[in-house]
């Protein structure tokens, strides 16, 4: 998605970051990207607001090496330079994963699990990870019994249920599983609902602050989008070719909306919003690409 060229300076603020900042190059921790040129420039900001400048074949197959030698060969062109346009790239957070677990020198499934699950406490919610036989993610016994079957955009099985799908054959790049209640949990966190963790409270703050301007009313936040509006709409949709996932809120009327769909490729982000708007009772419409433009 093209965007105009400035960052939304006077939404965001980077408080100071000790062991990790925003502003840090990725490249300083993942020693293969330095014998690159543009890819050092990306920084973690970057790719956690998509906006690396970065554009890879989306379903191409990568294993690690592969990878490493696309980013070290990317060039910047003027359409795609770090920091001056967001587009969505699934690619970017596969490296934010790598980028983390250098830096940390923990594996992400880990830094996922102590920093975030256990302290929201979703029990339902894991990135699977390769098993001590064979590289092939499984889910948890009590977790696959739950699973649900994935559907394609045409209706036809992918896989069994709890087979994971992704494009990135290393670990902690595969697909994430959740349950409506742990996402439900979630949300109502970020609404400042039963979280008497004041840090995680101040990070998921942080998260939905407005980073780079996208088109007049829609912005982009880590990872979250901001769509201004009568009311201000927090949302992230998305999902892979077996299953379709919303998350939306209205911070100012405290409610939100959680879909989960075991179908791929389906536009779940028109519904999320008007059943926001509707439990609103506000009169707005959608802001829409088309109408930002006009």
């Amino acid at each position: 998605m093209s965007a105009p060229p400035a960052p939304v300076t006077d939404t965001v603020e980077l408080p100071p970051e000790p062991d990790l900042s925003l502003e840090d190059p990725v490249a300083n921790y993942i020693s293969e990207l330095r014998k690159g040129r543009d890819i050092r420039k990306v920084t973690f900001g970057q790719l956690a607001t998509y906006t690396s400048g970065l554009e890879l074949p989306e379903h191409e197959t990568y294993t690690w090496p592969k990878f490493v030698r696309t980013l070290v060969n990317w060039k910047a062109d003027k359409d795609h330079q770090p920091g001056k346009q967001s587009f969505y790239l699934h690619a970017g957070y596969m490296l934010l994963h790598v980028a983390l677990e250098r830096r940390y020198e923990t594996p992400f499934s880990e830094l996922l699990t102590t920093s975030l699950l256990e302290r929201f406490d979703l029990p339902s919610t894991t990135l699977p990870m390769p098993g001590a036989t064979t590289f092939r993610p499984e889910l948890p016994a009590e977790l696959k019994n739950r699973a649900v079957q994935g559907y394609s955009e045409e209706g036809k099985p992918i896989g069994k249920p709890g087979d994971q799908q992704g494009y990135y054959r290393w670990p902690g790049t595969g697909q994430m599983y959740s349950s409506p209640r742990d996402l439900a949990k979630f949300l109502a966190a970020n609404l400042g609902e039963s979280n008497d963790d004041p840090e995680l409270q101040a990070a998921m703050e942080f998260a939905r602050r407005g980073y780079f301007r996208m088109t007049k009313r829609i912005t982009q936040a880590l990872a979250w989008e901001i769509r201004d509006g009568n009311l201000k709409i927090v949302e992230k949709y998305g999902g892979l070719n077996n299953s379709s996932v919303y998350v939306g809120m209205i911070p100012e009327k405290k409610l939100g909306a959680v879909i989960m769909m075991n179908r791929g490729g389906q536009d779940l982000e028109q519904l999320g919003r008007r059943f926001m708007l509707k439990l609103a009772g506000s009169e707005a419409k959608d802001v829409t690409e088309e109408e930002d433009e006009e």
